[in-house]
């Protein structure tokens, strides 16, 4: 059975981060062709049937069926979005899919707080996050640009 955990995000301010500061890791997985149908389904996306048939997916070349780019960026969007907290604003998100993930292999989601600053009145962090596999291979590379709100409205 598929079960779902459905904690609320802590309410979370912009002193409550400093550079360097680092997400607890969360990892997924293992992954099974079940998350990537699931995901197909959400999405009404079935075109690519690399990502939910494996015969399709070795008669192209490839390895076997392959989890999508967007849903490994899903999860760690996730992920950080809770660590920042139900206050956070995320202004802007990229993710770049270096490496494919596949049944079986698992997602560590790590992020990390590069930069944070003051801009009118509103806290401001840049937050490298990634996900990386089983082997220590980075397969998403990503970033953040959140906006939390200063303890007693303080600049």
């Amino acid at each position: 059975m598929y079960k779902i955990d459905t904690k609320a995000p802590p309410a979370r301010f912009f002193e409550d981060f400093h550079e360097g500061q680092q997400m607890p890791e969360v990892t997924k997985g293992p992954m099974t062709a079940g998350h990537q149908v699931r995901w197909a389904g959400a999405c009404d996306n079935y075109a690519s049937e690399f990502h939910h048939d494996a015969a399709a997916a070795r008669a192209q070349g490839l390895p076997g069926l392959l989890l999508s780019g967007p849903l490994m960026a899903s999860y760690m969007f996730t992920e950080v979005k809770h660590w920042l907290g139900s206050r956070a604003r995320l202004v802007s998100f990229w993710d770049r899919n270096s490496a494919s993930t596949q049944p079986g292999d698992t997602a560590c989601i790590r992020a990390s707080v590069k930069r944070a600053w003051t801009e009118d009145g509103k806290g401001m962090l840049e937050v490298d996050c990634r996900i990386v596999n089983q082997d220590g291979k980075l397969t998403t590379p990503g970033g953040v640009i959140a906006e939390l709100p200063l303890k007693e409205g303080r600049p």
